[in-house]
């Protein structure tokens, strides 16, 4: 059996989930859409590395504004 890789830090874990909890505001609410599409980039990639360190967060796009669905 293999050894689980490294682990965040207390502070580490907070800093992300601030991270993700600030993206995903821009993501649904900025009213700049370059800027409302770089949050939601982002923000799937802080979801991937939150979830590769088995701390479950959804990330659901029915969220999002619906004029960004199309």
């Amino acid at each position: 059996m293999s050894e689980a890789g490294p682990r965040l830090t207390p502070d580490e874990e907070q800093r992300l989930l601030r991270c993700y909890a600030d993206l995903k505001q821009l993501a649904v609410h900025c009213q700049v859409p370059s800027v409302r599409a770089a949050a939601r980039a982002a923000l799937a990639q802080v979801h991937a590395a939150l979830n590769g360190q088995g701390l479950a967060y959804e990330l659901y796009s029915a969220d999002w504004p619906e004029e960004d669905k199309l």
